[in-house]
């Protein structure tokens, strides 16, 4: 179940030695939006290289440089070296502004020594890339210089940062933008992984694609592969032997040293319908560590909402006849037959339903169910209805706005029962008294026109009431008012008293 921008923030730690904190969605972005990426290096050259140094950098810089129509909508700032849970370099500045880590990530590798520490770090910029928009970020006060002898040591040194951008450009086609997170290494001990990306419906292929974020590859070690649905993945500057070759696919830099930021194309890998993509890296030696992944293709999606049109109420009864309206208004894509439809009272699911035919874009379909209510609600409640939820707060359709698949209703189950309106106490059977068993009242009280007390009773009335006064004696035929009480409500109105004219 998905809404135009939706936001879920998973947040993952490792407590022991792990190659694996696994990738999640964390945002997600619908309309005229598409992805890019910045960053770089800290580290001088290539890992293994002739001249390759321990060295590292404190800080270096990218270029932000969107088309003037582009639009900024959210930048989230990615950083990684080595370091463990007390070792992290988790406060670091971005164009001179203090920036905290919101989000960490470790991971170790074992080596002869022992195990080494990586940790990743997360903060969301969006504000500060509006402000400073087309520019040249720094990322500086990043500082691993007293671990990296012993990482060098054993082939792994990198340091660097980057930044995922979300733009919107108004001539751009209606795409999904999807952004995914974690922490996941592979090396010769681990050497195939598999990251499962969901949460979305391919509906437009043309111009679709998959960006990446890794560390530590390195570009002199040949023996990897990325897959993409099963297809070997490769571009310009990343060939399909070894697709993490310290590059950067969005600036064709092919001296990202120890990291990449990548994108390919994925018109061949997808197909319209798709809800996920399956994504595999394998490797013969190289350690790579996978960061961030974004996703953007064409999609166009329906908009569930739902109406509780009338609940029909028999006295007294604890099953309620609800009626609904599911629509699909503001909908690009029709809503698909079978869509799950919850109904609770506070946060207890009382009957599920399901939508009985496609609901075109602009249209609506009405439907109807008999719900039971719970003895422990007592009387009045308010009935919820949720389109789009399988009874578990789960959906089925990604749609445009996820925040409109609610409506309410307040039942009382006392609406479904008769009061009279008038008695005509001659002693034949027929409406001689004030009948009001059904609702086990608590107290009557019965006025006249004037406003003054005529006749009251306790607990245990029924029917008592047959025009008399408190002291037994006729009232005269006319209009009187009630007011009486039980264990749920107040209820007030008139009754006519009416006599046979002799």
């Amino acid at each position: 179940m998905l809404k135009k921008i939706f936001f879920v923030v998973i947040l993952m730690f490792a407590s022991s030695l792990s190659f694996s904190q696994e990738f999640s969605l964390y945002k997600q972005f619908y309309g005229h939006y598409d992805f890019t990426m910045i960053g770089n290096t800290l580290n001088y050259d290539a890992n293994s290289s002739i001249t390759s140094t321990c060295d590292i950098l404190t800080e270096s810089s990218a270029r932000l440089e969107l088309e003037n129509d582009q639009i900024v909508k959210s930048a989230y700032l990615y950083w990684s070296g080595p370091g463990g849970l007390h070792q992290a370099d988790l406060d670091v500045k971005l164009n001179e502004v203090p920036i905290t880590s919101e989000r960490t990530y470790y991971l170790s590798f074992s080596v002869s020594a022992g195990a080494l520490w990586m940790f990743g770090a997360f903060a969301d910029v969006t504000s500060l890339v509006k402000d400073f928009g087309n520019t040249e970020y720094t990322l500086s006060e990043l500082d691993f210089r007293s671990l990296i002898p012993v990482y060098c040591e054993h082939g792994i040194n990198y340091g660097g940062w980057a930044i995922i951008i979300v733009y919107e450009q108004a001539s751009l086609p209606k795409n999904l933008v999807t952004v995914y997170d974690g922490f996941t290494g592979i090396d010769g001990g681990n050497p195939d992984v598999t990251i499962h990306l969901d949460g979305f419906e391919v509906t437009d292929v043309n111009d679709s694609k998959i960006g990446f974020l890794v560390w530590e590859g390195d570009a002199g070690i040949a023996n990897e592969q990325l897959k993409i649905n099963n297809y070997i993945a490769s571009n310009a500057i990343n060939p399909p032997n070894n697709p993490f070759n310290s590059t950067n696919s969005f600036t064709n830099s092919t001296e990202l040293w120890n990291m990449d930021l990548d994108y390919y194309m994925m018109d061949d890998y997808i197909s319209e319908g798709d809800t996920s993509v399956e994504v595999q890296v394998i490797t013969a030696g190289d350690v790579v560590i996978l960061n961030g992944i974004a996703l953007s293709f064409g999609s166009i999606l329906p908009d569930a909402t739902i109406d509780i049109d009338k609940v029909d109420i028999t006295c007294f009864s604890r099953t309620i006849n609800l009626h609904y309206t599911v629509s699909n208004i503001n909908g690009e894509h029709l809503l698909k037959k079978g869509t799950p439809i919850a109904f609770y009272i506070g946060e207890e699911l009382i009957g599920t339903d399901e939508t009985a035919f496609d609901v075109p874009i602009g249209g609506s379909i009405s439907g109807n169910i008999l719900l039971p209510t719970p003895n422990n609600y007592g009387i009045k409640f308010e009935v919820t209805a949720v389109v789009d939820d399988d009874g578990t707060g789960k959906g089925m359709i990604f749609e445009i706005d996820e925040e409109n698949n609610t409506d309410n209703f307040l039942v009382n189950l006392l609406d479904g029962c008769h009061i009279q309106k008038g008695i005509s106490p001659n002693g034949d059977g027929l409406n001689d008294g004030f009948d009001l068993e059904i609702f086990n009242l608590i107290d009557l009280k019965i006025y006249n026109r004037y406003g003054s007390l005529v006749y009251q009773h306790g607990e245990g009335y029924t029917n008592q009431w047959k025009g008399q006064d408190k002291s037994g004696k006729l009232l005269p035929a006319g209009t009187y008012y009630y007011v009486f009480t039980t264990s749920y409500d107040t209820y007030s109105g008139y009754v006519y008293v009416i006599r046979e004219v002799r």
